[in-house]
């Protein structure tokens, strides 16, 4: 068996780091502060189940279980504040179903409160948790067979479990409204939500199994040690799943940071291609501060500032070439490409990527200036980084390809005269 202790801290730490990670917005929207107090209370309920700190409560307040009490406390009070958060999500969801009547502030707060007077009333009458031959406290198993112990268990697991029920049922919902209008990410999120829930009802249904069978003098089908590992497991799946769905901006981070690299790589060919026809000073400065390959794959610090600064040379670069692009190569490059079946930014693409390419070559091999360049800038990039860099990569990726080759061959050759 895995001791108890371990199985906790794959909760604890995780609740820990991401409490302490969110102090600083706590000074955001009201909605992130009520989430903040959700996982505050988790976390403190999850640092009592420690063995050692149940035994520190009990020797300084001189009251046995009360870390137990405390502990069911809190989770009751998360739990219903998570209802209540999860409602608040769900509230632009669509109509709402009937039995979201059940999900508004007066039966809220009427189950919170009902619950902690029950709870607070029952528990001088539960029985003194066992003793285990580590020490360790097993409160739930002294319950078993005991009436006034299974009445006070009920009302905490079955106040969580409703709690957690309405909170997976509106976060499914959430759910399917985000993804209706295209926030794929808070989707995901909301579904991850709503089965770390649905899993917690897991939870509180196979608890209140063991505490039936007690009842009702039957013999469990699995031993107590087992039961009560199978719980924690269960309940680090739960926390689990709901840390990962309330942590939306997290993900959305770890999101930009891999589409940032991914466009870094994927604007190496064409920034190399044209860095060469920027003035002397700025090739200068790429060949001193140049990144690697290497760099660019797997150093992830500075990552916005590497993207920025290749954005803006492949920007740069596009001015510099603007000499050997006649006015017309733009349409002809478009209807090139609209021959070839490409439509809309598509051919935007082939476009743009053609007429760098021309211009590139044309000042590489310091070719005559044509006598009427174009006059417009030859990049329509967003003023949005991952935009303009997600619109570059694509050109990066029609610069190289062998459609540029036939392009050019349908494309009228610039006439060259001395500007």
């Amino acid at each position: 068996m895995i001791d108890d202790d371990v199985i906790a801290l794959c909760t604890i730490v995780p609740l820990w780091a991401w409490c302490l990670s969110r102090i600083g917005y706590l000074r955001g929207t009201r909605g992130q502060r009520e989430l903040w107090v959700v996982l505050a209370l988790l976390t403190c309920a999850a640092t009592l189940r420690l063995g050692y700190v149940e035994r520190d409560v009990a020797r300084w307040t001189g009251v046995d279980d009360l870390a137990v009490l405390v502990k069911h406390l809190a989770v009751i009070l998360s739990s219903v504040l998570l209802w209540r958060w999860v409602d608040s999500v769900a509230a632009d969801a669509g109509p709402r179903r009937w039995w979201q009547r059940l999900t508004a502030a007066r039966p809220r707060t009427l189950t919170a409160v009902l619950a902690v007077a029950t709870v607070i009333a029952l528990f001088p009458f539960t029985a003194p948790s066992l003793v285990e031959p580590d020490g360790d406290k097993d409160f739930i198993g002294a319950q078993s067979g005991h009436l006034p112990g299974s009445a006070y268990l009920t009302a905490y697991l079955g106040t969580m479990a409703l709690a957690l029920a309405f909170s997976g049922a509106l976060s499914a919902l959430a759910a399917r409204a985000a993804r209706r209008s295209g926030q794929r990410m808070f989707s995901a999120c909301m579904y991850l939500m709503s089965a770390g829930c649905w899993t917690g009802v897991g939870y509180c249904f196979f608890r209140g199994s063991y505490l039936f069978y007690g009842l009702v003098d039957a013999r469990y089908p699995l031993s107590a040690e087992a039961a009560d590992q199978d719980s924690s497991f269960i309940e680090v799946a739960s926390i689990g799943l709901i840390l990962a769905g309330v942590s939306v901006r997290g993900w959305e981070a770890a999101a930009r940071l891999v589409q940032r690299r991914r466009l870094l790589i994927a604007l190496r060919p064409l920034w190399q291609e044209l860095v060469s026809v920027l003035p002397a000073e700025a090739i200068v400065r790429v060949l001193s501060e140049a990144p690697s390959r290497t760099r660019d794959h797997y150093d992830l610090r500075g990552l916005w500032n590497r993207l920025d600064q290749r954005v803006l040379d492949i920007s740069d670069s596009a001015l510099e070439v603007l000499p050997w692009v006649t006015a017309d190569l733009p349409r002809q490059a478009r209807e090139a490409a609209h021959a070839h079946g490409l439509r809309g930014d598509d051919a935007e693409v082939a476009a743009q990527a053609l007429c760098l390419r021309t211009g590139r070559r044309g000042c590489a091999d310091d070719t005559p200036r044509v006598g009427l360049p174009l006059a417009l800038p030859l990049l329509t990039l967003s003023t949005d980084l991952d935009a303009a860099a997600a619109w570059l990569s694509r050109v990066a990726r029609r610069y190289h390809s062998p459609l540029m080759d036939v392009l050019e061959a349908q494309t009228t050759t610039p006439t060259r005269k001395p500007a």
